[in-house]
Formats: structure tokens, C-alpha cells, sequence
């Protein structure tokens, strides 16, 4: 099993970024790369089991289901139940924790899955660097645009 993780620290309380987090079909608003992503079947993008569909630009599309969802850890677990990426068996969690002295949130995305000798190191440096990181740099985008004066 390979183990992923990044981790950064977004100037903004926990409430702002988990509001954009929680929702499972609202991945395409802060994700780099996603063309459209919506919930399947009449799930809400906060029910466990749920299933997102993603097109991504790169490697087409993804089906994902919502694992677990916790409003008191602010945490959300997904798993990919479809792909044409070359891993299996992939987990995922993301989890915010405020950082009380500065009203900010540290944020954290781990992953684990598996691939074939072929895929292992391309996969592993692939998802840090290209999925997690830049999508905590969209969020803080979007969250420094809302906070700016008008």
C-alpha cells in the first residue's frame, strides 16, 4: 500500500473552508482540473455512500463514493470506485484543524492506494504535488476572494 499526504495552512477559520469541503459534489469548485463533478442518482452531497462523478481534463472520468463525513472532526473519506488512473483500492481523507492562536486552519489530505511497479512512483509523487497541494491553493483563493473588501 502507498501512503500520500500534504498538508499546508489556509488563512481562514475552519467554518469558511469546511463549508466548501463537506459538500461531495462541490469538488469541481476547488479542485485544479475538474470539468464538472455531480452527485449521482437524488443523494445529497452530504449523505455517506454517496457517488460523485468527476471529468477531469487529464485522465477522463472518475466515480468516487463518499465514505464518512464528520461535522464535530471535520473530516471527509472517500474512496475512487472508478477510474482510469492506473491505482486501486484508493482511500482518502481530508481533515481540518484550527489553529487557535491565528484563527487559521491547518489542512491535511491523505491518501493510500495501490499500483503496479510501473505506476507506483509516478503515482505517488503525482498525487501530493498535482491533486492535494494545488487544490489547497485554490481554496485558499477562494476564501482570500470572499474575505476581500469590495
Amino acid at each position: 500500500m502507498i501512503h500520500v499526504m500534504a498538508s499546508s495552512v489556509i488563512n481562514a477559520p475552519v467554518s469558511s473552508i469546511w463549508r466548501l469541503i463537506r459538500d461531495f459534489g462541490a469538488l469541481g469548485r476547488w479542485l485544479p482540473g475538474v470539468k464538472s463533478c455531480v452527485i449521482e442518482g437524488d443523494d445529497s452531497g452530504d449523505r455517506v455512500g454517496a457517488i460523485r462523478r468527476l471529468e477531469m481534463g487529464d485522465v477522463g472520468v472518475i466515480r468516487e463514493q463518499l465514505l464518512a463525513l464528520s461535522d464535530v472532526d471535520h473530516a471527509v473519506t472517500f474512496s475512487i470506485i472508478e477510474s482510469a488512473l492506473p491505482i486501486r483500492n484508493y482511500r482518502s481523507t481530508i481533515s481540518l484543524l484550527p489553529i487557535t492562536a491565528s484563527n487559521v486552519t491547518f489542512i491535511q489530505w491523505r491518501g493510500q492506494f495501490e499500483a503496479s511497479a510501473d505506476h507506483a512512483a509516478s503515482m505517488e509523487a503525482r498525487m501530493p504535488t498535482q491533486i492535494y497541494q494545488p487544490a489547497f491553493e485554490r481554496l485558499a483563493k477562494i476564501l482570500a476572494s470572499e474575505s476581500a473588501p469590495s
